[in-house]
């Protein structure tokens, strides 16, 4: 995966995130709301992770 389409997982993530928050209690999937944000933001530091190591490299 390259870093836009780790970028645009995580939005998609988030955003499926926010769909949960939305559903009735009994609905409400606090497994699945946890998971998806975590991997979200997973993806979000391998990107910034990889962007610092580039920019380390180039100074």
């Amino acid at each position: 995966m390259n870093d836009k389409e780790k970028l645009d997982a995580a939005i998609f993530l988030l955003k499926s995130a926010r769909e949960q928050l939305k559903l009735p209690y009994y609905k409400f999937n606090t497994t699945r709301y946890v998971d998806e944000i975590r991997e979200a933001r997973r993806l979000q530091a391998d990107v910034l992770r990889e962007s610092k190591i580039l920019f380390e490299r180039l100074k």
